[in-house]
């Protein structure tokens, strides 16, 4: 049993306020980094209080989950402001001026932290990054995907993926195709994020390369988890897009409920990233996953 926050963590009021304030000509560059680094120092120690297996950065320098990479590929570029699924957020949806593009260089710490023990790292999975760019999944993954792997040392990554559920025809073929290029580095986790992940489940989601599958349980039925299943799943049971608060008993419980199943490694996660709720209540809802965890290992015993 384990418990971790991937993805994008919400900003604390006053690093939104100093981002403002940059923006604004008020503040300087560096009064921002260091109040990044105490949002991280705070985030760290939550997780740290909540006892998570892997430590995560919160992704406080990353404007979505594509940004940084973006701009730092030779042949992709940021696009047309795009409304987040069905969210109140946007984000610059990439575009390409190639259909093989190619990262320039690693990113470095300024976007994926040196943390004090076990971390994870979260990054677009091949499909996200390529979704409406017309480049390939594979082409995503050898070009720009693949030099970024082979620079993190980290217990696991996580590749978020928004798109892949809410797909008419999902091609897992293409996907698996693009996961075997991403193979022989860090454990990889293929995490759906806000989507029901019946069909793909169906069509054998749970047979592509990686050690573990992330679903929301908030969009997909417990039932529609295969007998047995075999990987480490992600179980997506904190409502990352709601500020109502979970109850540790009752995520404890779903969890014995999939153990009875047949799954044999669970780790508890948010159905996505953090950052749609503020950094109180998300740091609330960390504690809570850490109660669960606590109280699903005590059922177990």
């Amino acid at each position: 049993m384990q418990a971790f926050a991937p993805g994008i963590y919400p900003r604390s009021e006053e690093l939104v306020q100093a981002t403002r304030d940059l923006d604004r000509g008020r503040t300087t560059p560096e009064a921002v980094d260091e109040q990044t680094e105490r949002d991280l120092a705070q985030l760290v120690s939550a997780q740290a209080d909540a006892g998570f297996d892997l430590l995560a950065d919160g992704m406080l320098r990353w404007q979505d989950i594509f940004r940084p990479l973006v701009e730092g590929s030779e042949g992709l570029e940021t696009g047309a402001l795009t409304r987040f699924l069905d969210t109140n957020s946007f984000y610059r949806a990439p575009s390409a001026t190639t259909a093989e593009p190619t990262l320039r260089a690693p990113l470095d710490e300024r976007y994926i932290a040196q943390l004090p023990g076990p971390r994870l790292v979260t990054l677009p999975s091949p499909f996200a990054l390529s979704h409406g760019t017309d480049v390939t999944p594979k082409a995503m993954a050898e070009g720009v995907l693949k030099p970024q792997l082979e620079a993190i040392d980290a217990e696991l990554v996580v590749l978020e993926e928004p798109y892949l559920a809410r797909e008419e025809s999902p091609d897992l073929g293409a996907v698996e195709e693009a996961l075997q290029v991403l193979a022989g580095g860090p454990k990889l986790a293929l995490w759906l994020t806000f989507g029901d992940a019946q069909r793909l489940l169906e069509q054998g989601l749970a047979d592509l390369p990686v050690h573990a599958i992330g679903i929301d349980f908030y969009a997909t039925h417990l039932t529609d988890i295969p007998q047995d299943f075999d990987k480490l799943l992600l179980a997506g049971v904190l409502d990352a897009r709601s500020s109502v608060l979970e109850e540790p008993r009752e995520i404890a419980a779903f969890v014995e409920t999939l153990r009875r199943r047949g799954v044999e490694e669970i780790a508890l996660v948010p159905n996505g990233d953090l950052q749609y709720v503020s950094e109180q209540v998300a740091r609330e809802k960390l504690g809570r996953l850490g109660k669960a965890k606590t109280a699903a290992v005590k059922a177990a015993a």
